[in-house]
């Protein structure tokens, strides 16, 4: 094991002992089945980390998730994930680092379960500690609370995903490329992105990582070396 797999493993195991959201709350912030979610990657130093906003129902309590989901057979925005990394990004999936705004499953109400900006902030810190460990070159914020999330930790002054979208931005010492969310709302929604204009936005990624000198794990290349 590479020495950035054991700090990954080290932090997802600290993390998971989280209570931040649970304790002292009038009114909680997290469903009560909620846990730490984190999705099943190789950890990929200067690479790319997308940040999407928060772990759906099923990846939090059916018991073979657990994990964060962009399986050809799960939810159509996860589908559409997997096509979006595989065909439009080239990447191999098992090195596509991704995490939340939020690690647990927001409390929710009628089938909904909006992010809040309290459980953002309480959940800044493990973003973080998250980049911290991975050194992404580029963090992907994906979605308007992603884009908010990132906002947090330095203020990159961006506030509107339809003017942001695919401009990538010095920030936090590293690049932020925002994205819209995959969802089916976020592409067909009347403030959203098709899919074709989101297939184009995820191919001027995968250029823009070229242009920095990233080095894009394949189905055919091992994901770089730790150090």
């Amino acid at each position: 094991m590479s020495s950035v797999e054991a700090s990954w493993r080290q932090l997802q195991r600290e993390i998971e002992a989280c209570q931040a959201c649970r304790e002292g709350r009038a009114s909680p912030l997290i469903d009560p089945a909620a846990r730490p979610l984190f999705g099943r990657f190789r950890p990929w130093l200067e690479g790319v980390l997308f940040v999407f906003e928060a772990p759906n129902l099923d990846d939090t309590v059916n018991p073979s998730k657990q994990y964060l989901t962009i399986d050809p057979e799960t939810d159509p925005s996860g589908r559409f994930t997997h096509l979006l990394v595989t065909e439009e990004l080239g990447l191999d999936v098992s090195a596509f680092q991704v995490t939340n705004s939020v690690l647990c499953l927001p409390a929710g109400s009628g089938g909904k379960y909006p992010v809040r900006a309290l459980q953002t902030r309480t959940c800044s810190s493990n973003l973080q500690r998250q980049i911290a460990v991975l050194r992404p070159r580029v963090v992907a914020p994906v979605g308007s609370a992603a884009l908010a999330a990132t906002r947090i930790l330095e203020d990159h002054g961006l506030r509107h995903l339809t003017t942001a979208v695919a401009r990538p931005v010095r920030w936090y010492d590293r690049w932020l490329f925002p994205l819209f969310h995959t969802s089916m709302l976020a592409r067909n929604g009347p403030a959203g992105r098709r899919a074709e204009q989101q297939r184009a936005d995820w191919r001027h990624l995968r250029a823009f990582l070229v242009e920095q000198g990233v080095s894009i794990p394949t189905t055919q290349t091992e994901s770089a070396d730790a150090e």
